[in-house]
């Protein structure tokens, strides 16, 4: 068995198709009638390479996976497999026709041979670490335990997760599930590793920790297949392949690596694709791309709305959730407090292990926290009971999973139907009617008799969003829902969900995307299982999240009246000022002037930063505006200088600030005494 941990880079076999496929094609027939998913489609794939397919959402991406890897039967076509003595011994040498074998061959052949990294992880949720790396070699009669376990535990290292190696999956974060997976498609050695949309749900930090893993088994010979709707991934593949409509549109070698392969077929190989090299900012919005419009069924058009003096849609008063198990005791969240009212657009933000995911399963009553209140609507949910919790989140919360949690055998349609029927809020005549609505909201009233397993992922993420809205409910809770979708159909959620919390639903969000937090009306940072303060975060932008997280706890709170003075011209200055709430007047004061009006600073601006960064006393007054008291986050002199000192970023951004209030106060100065 090959040692991951070498140092030894293999050279790619640039010459040696692994994956043959020829004239594929894949219909699935449903009661609506034959879907063509993938139409003709030929490429060969080589011997260590980096290949990545690319397209839009229903594209056809993650079907032509599944038939390559035999997960799903081909309509037509063939696919070869040549490598080593081909995993069952078929043929010595010779490719193994992938689409001939029988469902047992095939799943032999394929627990030895390929590695797959499914979009949602699939870990068993009952078995520690350590176990779900171990079972492609229970499934495939390799295991032995002694073995196997260092094997798994050699993996762990790999993939740098020794230390939660008999934690639970529910005790780690999404990115680092993600990590174990891609160990559990090693545990067998297999040639090739195939990866479904692998940091689509992750944040920007660990999303390049996996992208670098890849790279870095493709240096030790493995053949690596991403699929992706992400064209800023493209330029880092060592070659990509585009897919539309189930065609293959766009074939490139990159710059990189060895060029595979002779049979590249020149028309194919044309110019990149200008939106791989777009940022990310750009792949969100664009004005140029039509977006579906969004209409609302006319019984959420008048969904419950609330005005800001009402009682809060959530709040939560000192959430603990710790877990113990047999590695210990693990707190995820520590002490949350937080408020979120009707009508408000809501994002959660945080890295990978932060606590987002238990957050939200706290206040969608899925788990229980250890200590503390959650108050949805006035009623704490955990003074109910588990049945009656059951039906009260079932008709208050819609909830868009993570992974869809679709059902396989129901159509999209009867999915969607699915809450109406459990809670029984809608005359059963009137439910395929209301479901369709909702499936036409999200664009997908073309695909409503359909499978789950017919449409792409992005399609079944847009079905999920509809089937979360079936009962009409007054809170929506969405674990990364545009993290599937191409950037017109990430833009059309985003609107339906603006459009929702205008209509007065509170619509909270778990993403990643910095695109989106920008446009929400409140964004909730978490780190390590804490909330970072909004001031701290708005204040200081660049710092990183545990330098927010400690800015948060050193941070002091102060209330002056109004009009009173909070620092005086010439003083000197020991903090750092952020305004929490009301305003505060900046004033000069020069000799034989009357007093000059600076500024006027607002919630999540600051003052005290020149003479904190560039020495001497203050260079203004600042005094609580008229009419209504002033709150001011204070971070003293030497806390603050740690602070900005240890993020450069942070003090560039301070300095420039700093210049540009100086340059305007020496200009007010010199008016006054011309």
């Amino acid at each position: 068995m090959t040692n991951l941990n070498t140092n030894q880079a293999l050279a790619p076999d640039s010459g040696t198709p692994i994956i043959q496929v020829h004239d594929l094609v894949k219909v699935y027939n449903t009661g609506a009638g034959g879907f063509t998913a993938l139409k003709g489609i030929t490429f060969d794939t080589y011997k260590g390479e980096f290949l990545g397919i690319v397209g839009k959402s229903g594209a056809g991406k993650t079907t032509l996976l599944n038939t390559i890897t035999g997960v799903s039967s081909i309509t037509s076509g063939e696919v070869f497999f040549q490598d080593r003595e081909n995993g069952n011994g078929q043929g010595r040498g010779k490719p193994i026709a992938v689409h001939s074998m029988d469902e047992n061959e095939m799943a032999l052949w394929r627990g030895r041979n390929i590695g797959i990294v499914y979009q949602s992880f699939e870990l068993m949720p009952q078995l520690d670490l350590v176990d779900n790396i171990m079972l492609p070699q229970d499934f495939s009669g390799l295991y032995r335990p002694t073995i196997s376990m260092e094997r798994a535990l050699e993996l762990l290292d790999l993939v740098e997760l020794t230390d939660h190696a008999y934690k639970l999956p529910a005790h780690i974060s999404g990115g680092q599930k993600q990590r174990v997976a891609i160990a559990r498609a090693l545990a067998n050695d297999p040639s090739v590793i195939v990866a479904d949309e692998p940091t689509g749900n992750l944040d920007t930090v660990t999303a390049e920790t996996i992208f670098q893993l890849f790279e870095q088994l493709v240096k030790r010979g493995k053949t690596i297949i991403v699929v992706t709707h992400d064209h800023n991934l493209a330029l880092r593949f060592s070659r990509y392949i585009e897919i539309s409509d189930g065609e293959i549109v766009n074939e490139r070698v990159n710059g990189h690596g060895a060029a595979y392969g002779p049979e590249i077929k020149a028309h194919r190989a044309v110019a990149p694709d200008p939106a791989a090299a777009r940022p990310a900012s750009q792949l969100v919005a664009d004005p140029k791309e039509p977006v579906t419009e969004v209409h609302l069924p006319a019984r959420m058009a008048s969904s419950r709305p609330q005005s800001s003096g009402d009682k809060p849609a959530i709040l939560l008063h000192d959430v603990v959730k710790t877990y113990v198990n047999a590695a210990g005791d693990f707190t995820a969240l520590r002490g949350i407090n937080l408020r979120m009212d009707y009508g408000q657009f809501i994002s959660l933000v945080g890295k990978s292990g932060s606590g987002k995911s238990t957050l939200l399963n706290m206040l969608t009553g899925i788990d229980h926290p250890t200590a503390g209140k959650v108050i949805i609507g006035g009623q704490d949910i955990y003074e109910m009971s588990e049945s009656r919790r059951a039906l009260w989140r079932g008709r208050h919360v819609g909830i868009v999973f993570q992974f869809f949690q679709l059902l396989p055998t129901l159509s999209l349609l009867e999915n969607t139907m699915l809450p109406m029927d459990y809670c029984n809020v809608y005359p059963a005549r009137e439910r395929p009617a209301r479901a369709m609505e909702l499936l036409k909201m999200v664009g997908l009233e073309d695909q409503a008799y359909k499978l789950p397993g017919s449409v792409s992922s992005g399609q079944q993420q847009s079905a999920a969003i509809a089937r979360a809205l079936a009962n009409d409910p007054p809170i929506v809770v969405a674990d990364e829902p545009t993290g599937n979708l191409d950037s017109r159909s990430a833009e059309t959620i985003y609107r339906l969900f603006k459009d929702l919390a205008t209509q007065g639903k509170t619509i909270l969000i778990v993403t990643h995307d910095p695109s989106l937090t920008r446009r929400t009306d409140q964004t909730v940072i978490l780190s390590d299982g804490e909330i970072i303060d909004a001031v701290v975060a708005r204040a200081l932008p660049f710092l990183d999240p545990p330098q927010m997280l400690q800015a948060t706890h050193q941070a002091q709170r102060r209330t002056y009246p109004p009009g009173s003075t909070i620092i005086r011209q010439g003083e000197h200055i020991e903090h750092f000022f952020m305004v929490t709430s009301g305003e505060v007047e900046v004033r000069l004061n020069e000799p034989g002037c009357p007093e000059i009006s600076l500024a006027r600073l607002g919630r999540g601006q600051f003052f005290g930063e020149i003479s904190l960064l560039r020495g001497g006393n203050a260079t203004a007054s600042v005094r609580a505006a008229p009419g209504e008291p002033v709150e001011v986050a204070l971070l003293e002199r030497e806390d603050f200088l740690h602070l900005v000192n240890g993020s450069p970023s942070t003090k560039t951004n301070l300095d420039q600030v700093a210049q540009t209030r100086l340059a305007e106060i020496r200009a007010k100065a010199e008016g006054c005494n011309e």
